[in-house]
């Protein structure tokens, strides 16, 4: 906790950046965003949002290149399964993506899988799989990327909701414009976590509570159905938190219509006393993520969720244990060679005096057949020289068309060559983006200047720059 953490929270109408030093929040700042930009929980526009996130580290001064970032639960699953003890106590990712396939409602071809380990005992081990469709952090990610971010962490809005309130037993409603979640906490663990979207513009106060309280009463008898010794106790502390929290009236009336005491939230971070902490509460369970659990496996049988969902394409390329230990071997060979290297430098040395004479008399062979050599590129530097000089205008207005068209859209052309009957040119969008390189390869072919325009084969999801082919119109 001592060091600079730098959380995001993304909304369907809303951004929050929070950053944290020394175990307190020192800076929040938060943004509206056009509805066009996130649709139906999903980023319909990158290249937006992107713009977005810049315009809030630029105005807040919370600027990081990595920073934790949340994932909405909207259309994500996630599901205790029961997998069966291996050999050796290890739970191999084959094990739980069988046990998740046999419950997991939706296609796992279609979502990214992240897991953990959250109870053992018995002849079983509990485990958290969380399933969030690939579209949704693939945008995620395209969008952090441009605006400079290069993530190397994120989580479930519903799993850090659970850090931030930082208790065993715990019925959270985290309300938000487009949508709200709703989160059952038993021994510190989410048993139930759902997302669900709603339109509350147009209800009145009463209509929106009853809403919430009906599907509040549905999910908490899904997990009593399904827990018929151990429903949830009617004691269990109720957290109101998200950007709604701040509508008193419904605040106010929500409680008693759910008939659970409702507490204020008091998370395990120093936060100033003006800082609306309910509707930062996703920033700062992401900011507590990584902590020490205060729970063990051994001990008590089960641990919080601590899941990374950050696919492992995206993740940056570690030393693995086996490439650390050749490295180890690799330095103490060498500690090992050098005492006799010290021994072979003074052979080294005597025979310097023989190698200087070797190297006057061999230099100067090279001189001579360089000399030779070098007649035939004059006549090649000749040779391409009449060919340019024929081309007339033609060479001028192709570097005319190719830089301006560059300058139009912020690519950087690194290098041309005119070859008369074709042009190879590299180039690279500022900043890195696949839609301005698209752009910059439509408006070459739209120039009229050129016969085909060849980009470079798209062996990657998003290409960003590369080498151009151009054959010069007739």
């Amino acid at each position: 906790m001592a060091k600079r953490i730098v959380t995001l929270e993304i909304d369907t109408t809303a951004i929050r950046f929070m950053e944290t030093s020394g175990g307190r929040v020192v800076k929040w700042a938060s943004l509206s965003l056009e509805p066009t930009m996130v649709e139906d929980g999903v980023i319909s526009d990158p290249r937006a949002l992107s713009a977005a996130v810049r315009q809030l580290m630029d105005s807040s001064g919370i600027k990081a290149k990595d920073v934790i970032a949340s994932v909405s639960g909207l259309y994500s699953v996630s599901r205790i399964v029961a997998v069966s003890n291996p050999p050796g106590g290890v739970t191999t990712p084959e094990a739980v993506l069988e046990a998740a396939t046999d419950i997991m409602p939706l296609p796992t071809d279609e979502l990214y899988l992240s897991w953990q380990l959250i109870a053992a005992g018995g002849g079983a081990q509990q485990v958290l799989v969380v399933g969030v469709p690939r579209d949704v952090i693939d945008a995620e990610m395209q969008a952090l990327r441009a605006a400079g971010i290069n993530s190397r962490t994120l989580e479930l809005k519903a799993i850090a909701l659970v850090r931030a309130v930082n208790k065993e037993q715990a019925l959270i409603l985290n309300i938000e414009p487009s949508s709200f979640d709703i989160v059952i906490v038993v021994n510190g663990i989410p048993e139930v976590m759902r997302t669900l979207a709603w339109q509350p513009d147009g209800l009145t106060v009463e209509d929106r509570v009853e809403h919430l309280a009906m599907n509040l009463e549905m999910i908490v008898g899904f997990y009593n159905s399904h827990h018929p010794d151990t429903p949830l106790n009617p004691a269990t502390p109720f957290f109101i938190t998200g950007q709604m929290s701040r509508d008193l009236d419904l605040v106010e009336k929500l409680p008693a219509r759910v008939g659970y005491p409702i507490e204020s939230l008091a998370p395990p971070l120093e936060c100033p006393k003006h800082m609306p902490v309910s509707q930062y509460a996703v920033n700062i369970g992401l900011a507590l993520k990584g902590r020490t659990p205060a729970k063990s496996l051994e001990q008590d049988g089960y641990v919080p969720p601590d899941i990374n969902l950050l696919p492992e394409t995206y993740k940056a390329w570690k030393l693995s244990a086996k490439q650390i230990y050749f490295a180890g071997a690799v330095i103490a060979a060498i500690a090992l060679l050098f005492p006799l290297y010290q021994m072979t430098a003074g052979a080294m040395d005597k025979t310097a005096d023989l190698q200087a004479r070797y190297n006057i008399l061999n230099n100067e062979l090279l001189r001579r057949q360089l000399e030779i050599k070098n007649r035939e590129p004059l006549q090649k530097a000749i040779g391409e020289y009449n060919t340019i000089a024929n081309m007339g205008g033609g060479f001028t207005e192709d570097l005319r068309v190719i830089n301006s068209e560059a300058d139009r859209l912020g690519v950087q052309v690194e290098s041309v060559v005119h070859q008369g009957e074709s042009i190879t040119m590299t180039c690279q969008t500022e900043p890195e983006s696949h839609i301005v390189f698209r752009e910059y390869v439509a408006s070459l072919e739209e120039s009229g200047r050129f016969a085909t325009v060849t980009p470079p084969s798209e062996k990657f999801a998003y290409i960003t720059g590369g080498t151009i082919e151009l054959e010069p119109a007739q």
